[in-house]
């Protein structure tokens, strides 16, 4: 080798240490890489992220062959999400390489954690790269930090969001007004209909909102007050507040 070539050699190697060091950590996904062999379909498996905040439940037969599966993790500061609406966990994405082992009869079922506890309202949105935007799954809340959703793709980017204003998990009140399945909130119009379910003892009844409240200025944990009709279908007249209730859309 010439003085000239070592020269060279010397300065590329430089030059691609350089830009190696200098690129931004976060540009380099944490990455969870494994192979799912013919005994684990038949029992379902669970891949879990290197932070493990997020689960990609694999249940029995869901996938036809041996396949591998890769789960990255990204983060969330990399992203841009819709106005209103701010990320909870970082940004996952999960890819069953061989496409012909998921069928699609079976969903994928998503969990993700929440970096912190929030009372606010989260849901867990994938990115659509045919429209170029997030999209919200039908997903459902578990706890302040856990939130569940099933899949039938065998691929997607995602994460979850939360709504800057409205609360989902906080205490209930009741009221005597009309006797009804129904309720007052603050963050959805009269005549939605809402499912209310009380985490203490898994009790659910489904109300109408036909009134505004209760004022969180005043009372910052009410998430709602329901007529004392469906009051008593979550819990005891007497209790006068429920303290482990969480309200989402009935879908």
């Amino acid at each position: 080798m010439t003085k000239k070539t070592k020269v060279f050699v010397y300065l590329f190697t430089c030059l691609f240490v350089y830009l190696f060091i200098s690129a931004p950590v976060s540009a380099i996904p944490l990455i969870t890489d494994l192979h799912i062999d013919t005994p684990t379909l038949a029992k379902g498996y669970t891949v879990q992220s290197n932070d493990q905040n997020f689960n990609l439940g694999i249940r029995p037969e869901v996938l036809a062959v041996e396949t591998r599966v890769v789960i990255k993790q990204f983060d969330k500061a990399e992203f841009e999400f819709p106005e209103g609406w701010r990320p909870l966990t970082n940004v996952y994405e999960f890819d069953i390489f061989n496409k012909a082992a998921f069928q699609d009869e079976k969903p994928l079922i998503i969990q993700l954690l929440a970096e912190q506890p929030t009372r606010h309202l989260k849901r867990i949105y994938f990115w659509n790269g045919v429209i170029s935007k997030w999209v919200e799954l039908p997903s459902w809340t578990h706890d302040e930090e856990k939130i569940r959703s099933i899949i039938h793709l065998p691929y997607a980017k995602m994460v979850v969001l939360e709504h800057e204003e409205v609360l989902e998990i906080g205490h209930a009140s009741w009221y005597a007004y009309k006797d009804c399945d129904c309720a007052a909130s603050p963050d959805y119009p009269k005549g939605t209909l809402l499912k209310v379910k009380n985490m203490e003892n898994d009790k659910e009844v489904i109300v109408k909102v036909n009134d505004y409240g209760p004022d969180r200025s005043i009372f910052p944990l009410r998430v709602i007050d329901l007529d004392k009709v469906a009051f008593k279908k979550l819990g005891s007249l007497g209790a006068g507040v429920l303290k482990k209730i969480v309200v989402s859309l009935e879908k």
